[in-house]
């Protein structure tokens, strides 16, 4: 006798009454939707050694990689099938068409699935018109809140039945139910007059009830198509379970699911609306909101009454959230916002037991961990990884020598791939070249990064081409390639440099951004600093970061001449170029050298890049005192804005301080500026000095005190009083004010 079970996926009522269903039919064998050829991991499934949820992942060997996931959570029926089978020492296996023919089909079935999926909308289209309800909060109100084993399993076979009788059954449908068909004909055949349990979604029921095995079906499941693939499981999370991740058969909110399911087991069902109301409060509270007892007991009084007015007998996860939106979020969503993805969707992630999750992507990385000598590191404390880029003459092998500069192309394009195993730190005291320092750290996550990653490739070197390359097709800007440029040094992949720097010089051609171009400058110099140690050829970017140049110089004056935010940009694009100029002598130093005059010398320019320009200039000792003296007396004199004045100061400020602290001639011409002002004009101008000082260190600090001290005639304590003081939340909104101040027209 064979029994059948429609279920919905991923429901915690079906996985619930699934166990019911079970029981009373006592099967020899159980089948289970899914693939066919994988029901070996259903043992590794149902391991005391692994957590939901978790996946089945099926994928091409060849590429372009085509992927399949069947994804499994606590509340899923079909895993709950799986328990109960293993635990009772039944039979179980999946009975759904194999992944490889899966794979084979997938383009095909991909687009009648789409069609399917609009055909069937008509039906949750028909609820919706009939009940006033989306399909969710109907399948809510009738199934998940019913606590009734026979009036479910009539619910349901009638729901099952509704959304046949309204859907077009695809060929690809049909040849997944002839396969199933023939699994349940072979499968009676082995238990003889035994009970065989059915258990599929609710869709297919109805083409397998009291459907028999035909010749028909013999022929079109003969010869099944077939594509070269492989399987793993892996971990899974709830994020991506929820239709957040695009996955089409997932639930919205499996957080919430996984409260249903928790109280149906416990027998609490009717407690599942103030446990997600207290969770709400609970977030709000642990991140400084208030939400009080009171609050929630409002929302579940209001969440009660709305799923009165909609027919339900318990409120839905719409009518909770509808309340805690009202009660705790004041009418507004965003202010739960962060409250309710924790309440619906949650962090959790699932684990498995070691040596279930293999891909060939782990299988190289693995190879690769014991090659480089980072196994080690395959550990939950994180520990501190120095590498020397530098060639080791110590050793004899080529291997060896150059492990440390191997390593850093591993952990780089690991990087790329997003997988967290390790992580760069840029602080770096010498600031050598050859240098890198690496947090290395394994986490549950890294694994599932690395499964996710062998979906682009399968092998980690392969995975970081197709990554940059997919990058670079889809970038915009020129700096935004020329970053790409700059991870395919870092990652050791010469083929991925040649076609970076030919998209670089494709876009550097028509670009005519001042700040992209600076900032792709000093990224250019950057790699050719570094690209030789890693044995990359940086010759073609050379004449790219000339012309680059070459646009800087030509560009940069016009694009000073702008308002304070722009100004803080310019500044800093100016250092990088500057950075760049000094690295590199084939960049003409006198044409930027001029333009750096003729920006400080400007009355037009904004006044902050003028004084950082000025700044750059003493830095380099390409501006002689005289002239120096005349720029300071002619930004901090009466004839000069006060508010120029100050922003001049701040930019000549910002390199070179301890030259600046030097000259006592600045500090009595400022000084002399700021008695002279008015008291309209004092306050914005001394607010805006203070910033400038509180960017100084303490001793420089101490300095500048000594020198205003005897400027003047008082003591150096009494000065320094005011200048070690920090910025007031007055000034600071004093200051947020002189940001705003549009400086293009004067």
């Amino acid at each position: 006798m064979v029994y059948y079970f429609g279920v919905r996926h991923l429901s915690p009522a079906c996985a619930f009454y699934v166990k019911e269903f079970l029981n009373r039919c006592r099967p020899e064998a159980v089948l289970i939707e899914g693939p066919y050829d994988l029901s070996s991991f259903i043992s590794s499934l149902c391991s005391v050694s692994s957590g939901m949820p978790a996946a089945i992942l099926a994928y091409t060997k060849e590429a372009p990689v085509k992927t399949v996931l069947w994804p499994f959570a606590e509340f899923s029926p079909e895993y709950q099938a799986m328990l109960w089978a293993v635990r009772n020492n039944i039979p179980v296996k999946f009975c759904d068409l194999p992944s490889d023919c899966v794979l084979a089909v997938k383009d095909e079935s991909d687009t009648e699935q789409i069609s399917d999926s609009e055909r069937r909308f008509s039906v949750y289209d028909y609820i919706k018109k009939s009940t006033g309800l989306d399909n969710d909060t109907f399948w809510e109100y009738n199934f998940e809140h019913n606590e009734n084993y026979d009036d479910f399993i009539s619910a349901a076979e009638e729901y099952g039945k509704s959304i046949r009788d309204f859907s077009e059954n695809n060929e690809h449908n049909k040849l997944r139910e002839a396969f199933m068909r023939r699994v349940i004909s072979e499968t009676e055949k082995e238990t003889g007059s035994g009970n065989i349990a059915v258990i599929t979604g609710a869709f297919h029921t109805y083409g397998l009830k009291n459907v028999s095995f035909s010749e028909e079906d013999r022929e079109l499941t003969e010869n099944l198509p077939k594509t070269e693939a492989k399987a793993t499981l892996m971990p899974y999370s709830y994020y991506k379970l929820s239709s957040h991740s695009g996955y089409g058969a997932g639930s919205r909110a499996p957080a919430y699911y996984e409260i249903l399911w928790n109280n149906r087991v416990k027998g609490t069902l009717s407690d599942s609306s103030a446990e997600y109301l207290s969770r709400i409060a609970g977030y709000q509270r642990e991140h400084g909101f208030s939400a009080s007892s009171a609050q929630v007991i409002e929302a579940l009084k209001l969440a009660g009454t709305l799923a009165q007015m909609r027919s339900g007998n318990m409120p839905s996860i719409a009518d909770l959230r509808d309340a805690a939106v009202t009660c705790m979020g004041h009418g507004s969503f965003g202010e739960i916002s962060l409250a309710a993805a924790d309440t619906e969707i949650g962090l959790k992630i699932g684990y498995l037991p070691e040596g279930t999750v293999c891909t060939s992507l782990q299988d190289d990385f693995m190879r690769q961990l014991k090659e480089l000598k980072l196994d080690k590191y395959r550990s939950a404390a994180g520990e501190q990884l120095e590498l020397d880029l530098r060639e080791n003459l110590r050793v004899k092998s080529e291997k060896s020598a150059f492990l440390d500069l191997n390593r850093s192309f591993f952990l780089h394009r690991l990087s790329v791939l997003n997988i967290h195993f390790g992580e760069q730190s840029y602080i770096n005291q010498d600031n050598a070249t050859w240098k890198e320092i690496w947090k290395l750290q394994w986490t549950p996550e890294t694994e599932i990064q690395i499964v996710e990653a062998s979906l682009s490739g399968d092998t980690v070197e392969q995975t970081a081409k197709y990554i940059l390359n997919g990058s670079l097709n889809e970038a915009q800007s020129l700096s935004e390639t020329a970053e790409i440029l700059s991870h395919s040094f870092e990652c050791g992949l010469p083929d991925t440099v040649k076609t970076a720097v030919s998209a670089v010089g494709r876009l550097a051609a028509d670009c005519t951004d001042v700040k992209d171009t600076g900032d792709t400058l000093g990224t250019l110099s950057s790699v050719i600093r570094f690209g030789s140690i890693r044995r990359i050829d940086t010759a073609p970017v050379v004449p790219l970061m000339e012309r680059l140049f070459l646009r800087f110089c030509l560009g940069v004056y016009s694009a000073s001449v702008c308002d304070k935010a722009a100004a803080e940009e310019i500044v800093r694009v100016i250092s990088k170029v500057n950075d760049a100029c000094l690295s590199h002598d084939f960049l003409d130093e006198e044409r930027f050298v001029l333009v750096l005059d003729r920006i400080a010398d400007s009355d037009t320019v904004n006044p902050l890049v003028s004084g950082f320009a000025c700044a750059v200039l003493t830095e380099r000792g390409k501006i002689s005192s005289k002239k120096l003296s005349e720029l300071i007396s002619r930004r901090l004199s009466k004839g000069t804005p006060p508010a120029d004045g100050a922003l001049w100061f701040e930019g000549l400020s910002r390199k070179n301080r301890r030259s600046l602290i030097s000259r006592l001639s600045l500090w009595e011409k400022l000084c002399n500026f700021i008695s002279e002002l008015d008291d309209e004009e004092f306050k914005p101008v001394l607010i805006c000095l203070r910033r400038t000082f509180s960017e100084f260190s303490p001793s420089e600090k101490s300095d500048i005190a000594e020198n205003i001290g005897e400027v003047l005639g008082i003591s150096s304590e009494a000065a320094s009083e005011y200048i070690m003081a920090e910025i007031t939340s007055d000034e600071k909104a004093s200051l947020d004010e002189l940001d705003d101040f549009d400086f293009g027209d004067i």
